[in-house]
């Protein structure tokens, strides 16, 4: 049985269920011999005791689960109700005799403090810093035993209280221990982060420093001196002086008072170089010791450090895995920002993404990919190998700068640092690997945009991937469930995909260059105001993009569903699985059902955000397009969608024809205007096609999650997992493991990885990481633009007021006709809210991603890579969207 008191010298990191997170570090680093000053724990056993003295416990737990996360009122409420109660129950006689034991043994004279230490704070994924009490400077047997009590019910403060709701923390599973220690009465105090907390360095330590005890700086009531520190070098990168305008120190007797620094004192350095260099020193050994960053808290007294806390820093991004191999630094573009999608994935929906790439693994195609790492459940792809290519690598930032342009931005802020060697001496192994890719490819591109007829593009890729899926398709058919269907499901997502996209990459490469090659031969023409509107024509209104054709089927169910008032009333009234069961019983049903599968045939593998395989499709969840198709009734008139289509087409066709004759005019102008013509025909018949890598990727992903579903039924059936959805927590190879060996447990695996996934949702992922954790600072530039505009890159042109809708899940959210969308991304699953936009803007995204490519081709202004954007923007108020120059201003609420 635990003791109601143990020393620091008894505790190890394993004992945090006795003594807190807090208490556990401190018995850790004594034991590991780091300067800690000496003391005791009073374990949760005490604690747990103390709640049972009074007879409250079961009461308490049950007040505070009647709370919402969101009551700020309740918790203030019940909050002050439970520490009134727990300050009138009197200490148990066995506790107050164990304390006073300890302390004694410890120090009677001696001065303390005593600090809360909770089983649910310092943890490596939660800090829970500062959410209970601390008692400085206490002195005497009736202070302390007070002390202990105060942390105790500190535990119900109205902000620790909200800290656990909101982090889904159990109130019965959250004890309190209380550490007990000997007082230091430092000349300096401050805290020690192991890794830059802004930047995310894990080479660069940074140092807070401040006069006397280290409550002053914790409590913001002083600016600290900073320092920076590289650990490699131990070079003492910057000092940055604060104005110290008071210190907290202990008063005779017990407690503390604050003392006003003098001027001079204010603005002189806390800390020598020395002292500086031996915390880095030591900083660096306990995180070494550790083996994760760590925060610190320290301090200095007559010329000795000592600690008072280590924990690991939680609010770092995690760094990508694998590791890189060797010690070069490596940088990391995240693939979740250039496909729109910048939600986590669970570990079955990152693995079919490192199956799939082909680049790098041509020696076992099985393998995963070493060059798309995982970071919070984003894929990362490590871009290094290309940047050191000669000529290939300045070539890249340019080639991600349609992707995303902050991306672009921060990766040539990267590579032209004197630490990123521009020297690879695989480099021609690297370039020779990469040709043998490109060549073939580049050569194809070439003849599609010079030689080959470009019309009828469309058609015949669309046939070739309805082809290859349906080929797909019986072939898993053809084995049963088991390892066996699923080793046949890996081989083709690793093989499939990446032999279809050499036929298809070299039509999607001549349409860009069609429309970049006419952008240069139309710049500088006469009336250029005509032409730039001509050259935004010209990308809307295509015939085949297989994006816009289900959007015009989408709007075709709508007008099939408004002919039938009895029929609109039926999918309006509830579930949308129940209401397309029964909706043939309903007047129109029959011929809306017909259409529905039609849709389905070609789409129902669609939805919002289908690059994860653990999304369901709109066939499997068909509700958020039913509430589309009945949002669309909003429009009057029956076969408004394609009207508005055809208008575009015939618009574009006008505004070719008008580039040709501009490009007539002037030097040169009859090989120019060939040229043009030439270039307008293959970006109207080939440009189009672009979306239909991604419209296989996704059809065959829908054949693979069938399969990944049907096997996890069979381990559902066994009982070895609690849902079919647990499968999406395992990879490929556990998987098959899982299915060849009945007697394997996963249960722990999947659960730890669900709890590890919903704390991935909480963190937002940089565009751009290094090798040393460095999120590269970049912003766009605002010279010119309205002082409180929220910048963006203009990627749709044109100007449009209207109200603001922010939407960030499709699945339950509707946009009406006339709002602009403001979204943190879009996918092809959210094109059919574009029919009702006006405007978009997007938190991420490029010049040819998804919304983008939408946007221009429905003629509405747009404005992407707004940071926080769906945080800045409110549903409701009013805003101008500026698709021209790339910003958003809000007018009015």
């Amino acid at each position: 049985m635990t003791a109601i008191t143990m020393p620091f010298s008894a505790i190890r990191a394993n004992d945090l269920s006795c003594v807190g997170g807090k208490g556990a570090n401190l018995g850790e680093l004594t034991h590991a011999g780091f300067p800690v000053p000496p003391g005791f724990c009073v374990t949760t056993r005490g604690f747990r005791k103390f709640m049972q003295a009074g007879g409250l416990a079961e009461e308490i737990y049950c007040s505070l689960e009647s709370l919402a996360a969101d009551d700020v009122e309740g918790v203030r409420r019940v909050g002050e109700q439970i520490r009134e109660k727990l300050t009138q129950v009197p200490l148990p006689q066995e506790i107050e005799n164990a304390i006073v034991a300890a302390w004694e043994e410890l120090g009677a004279d001696d001065a303390y403090a005593v600090r809360s230490s909770a089983t649910a704070e310092d943890l490596p994924d939660a800090s829970f810093a500062g959410q209970q009490d601390t008692y400085l400077n206490v002195v005497g047997r009736e202070k302390l035993l007070e002390a202990v009590r105060a942390c105790w019910v500190s535990l119900f403060t109205d902000r620790a209280i909200l800290y656990r709701a909101q982090n889904n923390f159990s109130e019965r599973d959250v004890y309190l221990a209380v550490v007990v220690q000997r007082m230091v009465f430092p000349d300096a105090s401050g805290i020690l982060f192991t890794a830059n907390p802004v930047s995310g360095h894990r080479q660069i330590l940074s140092i807070d420093a401040s006069y006397g005890l280290g409550e002053a700086l914790v409590a913001g009531l002083v600016s600290p001196d900073l320092y920076k520190v590289d650990k490699r070098s131990r070079t003492i990168l910057d000092v940055q002086i604060g104005e110290k305008q008071m210190a907290i120190r202990p008063q005779v007797g017990g407690g503390t008072y604050q003392e006003q620094m003098a001027g001079n004192e204010r603005l002189t350095r806390v800390l020598s170089d020395d002292q500086v260099l031996a915390l880095g020193d030591l900083g660096t050994r306990i995180e070494a010791y550790y083996g994760k960053a760590q925060d610190i808290e320290w301090c200095i007294a007559q010329e000795s450090i000592y600690l008072v806390q280590s924990r690991p820093i939680t609010s770092l991004f995690p760094l990508p895995e694998p590791r890189p191999l060797d010690d070069a630094l490596h940088i990391y573009f995240s693939f979740s920002h250039a496909q729109v999608m910048t939600d986590p994935m669970p570990p079955m929906g990152l693995a079919f993404w490192r199956m799939l790439f082909p680049v790098g693994k041509e020696k076992d195609r099985l393998a995963d990919n070493p060059y798309l790492g995982t970071a919070a459940g984003r894929l990362y792809v490590d871009v290094t190998p290309l940047l050191k290519v000669p000529k290939v690598g300045r070539m890249i930032p340019n080639l991600l700068q349609v992707a995303d342009s902050l991306s672009a931005q921060a990766i040539r802020v990267v590579a032209a640092r004197p630490e990123f060697d521009a020297g690879d001496p695989d480099g021609r192994a690297r370039f020779s690997t990469l040709a043998s890719w490109l060549v073939p490819i580049v050569s194809q591109a070439m003849a599609r945009l010079w030689l080959l007829p470009p019309e009828g593009s469309t058609e015949h890729l669309l046939a070739r991937i309805n082809k290859q899926v349906e080929l797909v398709r019986a072939q898993l058919a053809a084995v049963p469930a088991g390892a066996p269907q699923l080793r046949v499901a890996q081989q083709l997502t690793a093989m499939l995909f990446p032999g279809q996209l050499k036929r298809i990459a070299p039509y999607v490469g001549a349409g860009i260059l069609a429309s970049n090659l006419l952008k240069r031969l139309t710049n500088g023409l006469k009336n250029q105001e005509q032409v730039s509107a001509d050259m935004a024509a010209i990308g809307r209104g295509f015939s085949g993009n297989v994006t816009m054709e289900m959007d015009l089927l989408v709007g075709d169910l709508a007008d099939v569903v408004r002919r039938s008032p009895p029929l609109v009333e039926h999918l309006s009234s509830g579930d949308a699985k129940m209401a397309l069961a029964s909706a043939h019983t309903v007047v129109g049903g029959v011929e809306f059902l017909a259409a529905w599968e039609n849709f389905m045939h070609s789409y129902g593998m669609r939805g919002p955000s289908e690059i994860d395989i653990s999304r369901p499709g709109w066939a499997e969840e068909p509700a958020s397009l039913v509430q589309v198709v009945i949002a669309n009734l909003q429009h009057v008139a029956p076969g408004a969608h394609r009207i508005k289509q055809e208008k575009l087409a015939a618009e574009g066709v006008v505004a070719g024809e008008r580039l040709i004759d501009a490009a007539r005019q002037g030097p040169w102008g009859v090989v120019r205007a060939v040229l043009v013509k030439r270039f307008v025909r293959v970006a109207r018949n080939v440009l189009p096609v672009r979306e239909h890598p991604k419209y296989m990727l996704i059809r065959l992903r829908g054949l693979v999650r069938e399969v990944m579903l049907e096997n996890a039924a069979l381990l559902l059936k066994q009982g070895r997992i609690d849902a079919v959805d647990d499968v999406w927590f395992l990879n490929w190879h556990e998987l098959i493991s899982a299915i060849e060996e009945p007697t394997q447990e996963v249960r722990t695996r999947i659960h730890s990885r669900q709890q590890e996934y919903a704390r991935f949702w909480k963190i937002s992922p940089p565009r751009v990481l290094t090798s040393d954790g460095e999120i590269p600072t970049v912003a766009h530039d605002r010279a010119g633009l309205p002082a409180d505009a929220l910048v963006g890159n203009p990627v749709s042109a044109g100007t449009v007021e209207g109200i603001a809708r922010v939407i960030l899940d499709p699945q339950r959210e509707l946009l009406n006709p006339g709002e602009i969308l403001i979204a943190p991304f879009t996918d092809p699953g959210w094109t059919p809210l574009f029919i009702n936009a006006v405007g978009l803007v997007m938190e991420v995204g490029g010049l040819m991603t998804h919304g983008s490519v939408v946007a221009r081709e429905y003629g509405i202004p747009a404005v992407v890579s707004v940071i926080d954007a769906t945080r800045k923007i409110q549903t409701g108020q009013r805003i101008r969207v500026n698709g021209s120059l790339g910003y958003v201003e809000i007018l009015e609420n």
